[in-house]
């Protein structure tokens, strides 16, 4: 059943798929990296300007598993690996890890599929695993799935989003809610078209988002962080004397 949901559909929600030690570890790794201080070479902070009142507040943490050793197990562990492996009959290996904050305030995504920023490096398809850290539904800007035919291709993007008039944000007929809590785990394809809306609530959403590669491609996260480190740093380690607005552009969201 989950095979035959995840290759129709491009994704499957499984509930309660996380241990209640195993949702403390995901919890104390979230809080732990909100508040570490912005270090240069360490996990990559961003911000963004919230769309409630204009603060300055933090929209993700990406590269975190080489400084949380206990995480790090989880994300490269066996359970993970299993299930992966389960829905696709391949095996798959860490490509990148997030979480985004999208705290009280946070801005959502415009509709977009993974794959297209990922294509420098694979040339196939990839699988996140969404974890959510609290209750995540309308109201505090879940995650949207696209309510057309999932087909396993690339669409047309501009500037990071698909401008098509059948993934229009504002009619709510285009896109299904994904309503999620603390324990359940989403796993979806690098091909599924999906947005967010913003969190207008006083309720965070914080969500991990962990991305893996089809293992015959070998290791690519060191050479990923590298590109993103050159190209769109975090703003601790950002140089004065060059402009990163050429990738800030890509961008489904707005991110400083």
């Amino acid at each position: 059943m989950l095979i035959a949901d995840y290759k129709t559909n491009g994704y499957v929600l499984l509930k309660n798929f996380f241990n209640s030690d195993e949702i403390k570890l995901w919890e104390t790794g979230a809080s732990y990296l909100k508040e570490v201080p912005e270090i240069i070479g360490g996990p990559m902070k961003y911000f963004e300007k919230s769309q409630i009142n204009d603060e300055i507040i933090l929209n993700r943490v990406e590269k975190f598993c080489d400084y949380l050793p206990l995480l790090n197990e989880l994300v490269r562990g066996e359970k993970i690996g299993r299930l992966l492996k389960e829905l696709t009959a391949r095996n798959y290996r860490l490509f990148k890890e997030k979480i985004n904050y999208k705290l009280s305030g946070g801005g959502g995504f415009r509709p977009h599929q993974d794959g297209a920023a990922f294509r420098k490096f694979v040339d196939d398809e990839l699988i996140t695993i969404m974890i959510p850290i609290h209750f995540s539904d309308e109201k505090n800007g879940c995650f949207r799935v696209s309510s057309q035919k999932y087909l396993k291709e690339l669409l047309p993007h501009v500037n990071g989003s698909i401008e098509l008039d059948e993934y229009d944000v504002k009619k709510d007929i285009n896109w299904q809610d994904v309503k999620m809590v603390p324990g359940d785990l989403l796993c979806f394809s690098s091909y599924l078209v999906h947005q967010s809306n913003d969190n207008l609530s006083q309720l965070d959403r914080n969500c991990y988002f962990i991305t893996y590669s089809p293992d015959n491609f070998g290791d690519l996260r060191d050479a990923y962080f590298a590109f993103k480190r050159e190209k769109f740093p975090p703003r601790i380690e950002r140089s004065s004397e060059k402009d990163y607005e050429q990738w800030r552009k890509t961008l489904s969201r707005e991110i400083l």
